[in-house]
């Protein structure tokens, strides 16, 4: 060999020494030549033992890659060949390496020695498998999973669960913000504001809506985190439908508030509703009518038609008051077959009277149930709050106490007191 050849050489094996890639170089027969230092720490070797007739590198399973790999470098030995194949560390663990290797000739073109580089792939195999791990997590969640840059509110990264959910495919929801979703946002300040909060308590979960793609509403609930990452903040939500839950707070709400059977507004809301009432009466000198309402005779229907048909007659009750009200009025049932309407805001009793006169005029056509037309009449009892006459209890009672009187004269559906 000439001495520049040596030179040269020597030189290689001084950069083998100090690469951090794995390096190895193999006779034809596939005995080692040389091992560089990156190669023995991959597989937990020190000084020349790896180079022993009783040590052998490559994974059992995998010696006839070793094979396939000298046979087609000896027919093309200048033609690098990539595959992957294992090794067995020291310790007896498998290490999956990319084997890089290429055939070196000497001067007379045959075959000197087989130059590899090995690129471990475990951690690269790990990393790949945790990804794989996390994104299968992410995407099987019952929650919808966000990631948003907090300056402006971009949607950066979402799971499948949150673009299905709104209808949007994932690339139509990357190209949102938050404000997109939550009208509330397009407020000036208040998507800084609530950013300032969040990273403030490092965590907060509220309720909210988001809109879909339809338009329609979803409730939700979102744990929103400020988190670090590489340097840069982001916000990561985690998403919950909470559209059940709010519909069970509704219906527990409208068995506190409401009438089971006409869903009118219970006794429990009505005096929440008239203090509301008297407070504007007074501060604008109106005047409140109070219109007790009872079907005459309705026992009668109960025991004739059955009490399904009175229930039907009940709500076809509510249902013809509350189309005779304004959305400030009241009217509720008062139990049994007794209503009661309160009109506000009124200038004078003559329109009081006018109210009066509307209310009898729903009971002048029969009701239609279960392919009967049963007529039912009623007897109004009224009574006026003005000038501080008295308070809610005593202007229900007084009116409850016309009703009566009506029922009394014969010919009378209405009395005012």
């Amino acid at each position: 060999m000439k001495e520049n050849d040596l030179l040269l050489e020597k030189s290689i094996y001084r950069l083998f020494e100090i690469t951090p890639v794995p390096i190895a170089l193999s006779f034809p027969s596939g005995k080692l030549e040389y091992v560089n230092p990156a190669l023995k720490r991959m597989l937990g070797y020190e000084g020349d033992e790896i180079y022993a007739n009783k040590v052998t590198i490559t994974h059992l399973d995998d010696i006839h890659v070793n094979e396939a790999i000298r046979k087609e470098l000896t027919l093309h030995p200048f033609v690098p060949i990539q595959v992957e194949k294992r090794y067995k560390h020291k310790l007896g663990h498998t290490i999956s390496v990319q084997l890089n290797i290429v055939a070196q000739a000497d001067n007379d073109n045959l075959i000197k020695r087989y130059i590899a580089q090995l690129i471990d792939l475990t951690t690269i195999k790990k990393s790949d498998a945790a990804e794989i791990l996390l994104n299968h997590l992410v995407n099987k969640s019952n929650d919808a999973i966000y990631v948003v840059e907090p300056e402006y509110g971009q949607i950066l990264n979402c799971n499948l669960l949150a673009h299905q959910r709104l209808g949007y495919s994932k690339d139509e929801l990357l190209k949102l913000s938050v404000s997109d979703l939550n009208s509330k946002f397009d407020i000036e300040g208040k998507w800084k504001e609530h950013c300032k909060r969040i990273k403030l308590a490092g965590n907060i979960v509220i309720e909210s809506t988001h809109t879909r793609k339809d338009g329609t509403k979803l409730p939700i609930e979102a744990s929103i985190s400020f988190i670090e990452y590489n340097l840069k903040c982001y916000l990561l939500a985690i998403v919950r439908d909470i559209s059940r839950r709010k519909k069970k707070e509704i219906a527990a709400l409208e068995l506190a508030n409401l009438d089971p059977l006409t869903k009118l507004p219970n006794r429990r809301t009505l005096e929440i509703k008239l203090e509301k009432l008297f407070k504007k009466s007074k501060l604008k000198n109106t005047l409140i009518g109070f219109f007790f309402i009872d079907l005459d005779h309705f026992k009668l229907i109960n025991d004739s038609h059955g009490h399904s048909v009175g229930d039907e007659i009940l709500v076809g009750t509510a249902n013809r008051l509350k189309h005779c009200i304004r959305e400030s009025d009241i009217v509720t049932r008062m139990g049994g077959d007794e209503f009661l309407v309160v009109i506000s805001g009124v200038e004078d009793r003559s329109s009081i009277k006018i109210m009066a006169d509307k209310l009898q005029e729903e009971f002048n056509s029969p009701f239609k149930v279960q392919k009967h037309l049963i007529p039912v009449k009623a007897s109004i009892g009224v009574s006026v709050y003005l000038n501080n006459n008295g308070d809610a209890h005593t202007l229900i009672q007084l009116a409850d106490e016309a009703m009566y009187e009506a029922k009394k004269k014969l010919g009378t559906s209405i009395y005012y007191i």
